[in-house]
């Protein structure tokens, strides 16, 4: 078997910008990686099988299973592919881990199946299965709008300094949270008109760290609210990624974000942690399917 990354992702920022009819919301939003990955074993096979080194993810019920068994049936492949993650990133964390491992092994198919789609449909392929998805695919830190299929180039540099993950032991339903955020009644005015894009990209770039979702999210969860405002006391910069629950915090060195990993450990405030720097490229990027 030939291993390959499934790196985290951050938001930047987070805007809903338009509820749907269906329920969905539009977003505008920025997304990053950043230097922490799940990895893929990943080998031909006879069948389709997904395995993890969490159990509860083995098999039909894995994100990956769902939408390489889909491909299969919309592309006619017989062949199959055999498929282990070492999971080493939270659950339900804001840090795309199940839709990152999905969007690596959907990278890795589309070249062993000898398919060769190109992104573009690669993306709108994986939409439907998860709007982090697209994010991973695209391959380089974007922009995103729409439900986070519509993916341009991230503008500027990415921040400076070192980079805190915390997990405050808890992970966040995605649903809850936006349910959540719907019923504040305070939240219809305040959403950005869907058409003031301009508005909204020239803002990303200066406000890195917003999250309309972080107010329903520490409703939801008093861990998230003192682990962020923890952080908050910690940095300048700290903010929730995507609808949570990890949150994030930027230092100017190591020596900070150590100190204030340390703190949030002794204060019990995080049961899982990383320090390390965000990421402009995929790390599939520059690995040649089957090297």
């Amino acid at each position: 078997m030939n291993s390959f990354p499934a790196p985290a992702k951050i938001n930047l920022h987070l805007q809903v910008t338009r509820t749907l009819e269906n329920g969905f919301h539009e977003l505008d939003t920025s997304f990053a990686y950043v230097d922490v990955e799940d990895q893929l074993q990943i080998a031909p096979a006879e069948t389709l099988t997904v395995t993890c080194s969490n159990p509860a993810f083995n098999g039909a019920n894995n994100l990956v299973h769902q939408l390489l068994e889909a491909l299969q049936q919309q592309y006619g492949i017989t062949a199959g592919l055999s498929v282990h993650i070492d999971k080493r990133l939270p659950d339900q964390a804001g840090l795309g881990g199940g839709s990152s491992d999905a969007a690596t092994a959907l990278w890795v198919a589309n070249i062993h199946w000898g398919l060769n789609l190109p992104v573009e449909e690669l993306i709108s392929f994986a939409t439907p299965f998860g709007a982090d998805i697209p994010c991973f695919l695209f391959g380089r830190a974007s922009l995103a709008q729409g439900v986070g299929e519509k993916l341009t180039d991230y503008p500027a540099p990415l921040p400076e300094g070192v980079l805190l993950l915390a997990y405050p032991g808890i992970g966040l339903s995605t649903p809850a949270v936006f349910q959540s955020y719907d019923k504040h009644a305070e939240n219809a005015g305040s959403l950005t008109h869907h058409d003031s894009a301009d508005t909204i990209r020239g803002l990303s770039g200066r406000a890195i760290g917003h999250n309309d979702l972080e107010a329903s999210a520490c409703s939801i969860s008093s861990e998230v609210e003192r682990l962020l405002e923890q952080m908050r006391n910690l940095s300048e910069r700290a903010w929730m990624s995507g609808s949570g629950s990890t949150c994030v915090a930027l230092f100017d060195d190591h020596l900070q974000a150590e100190s204030a990993a340390s703190l949030l450990i002794e204060k019990k405030l995080a049961t899982w942690m990383h320090i390390g720097k965000l990421l402009g490229e995929h790390p599939m990027q520059r690995r040649k399917i089957g090297a």
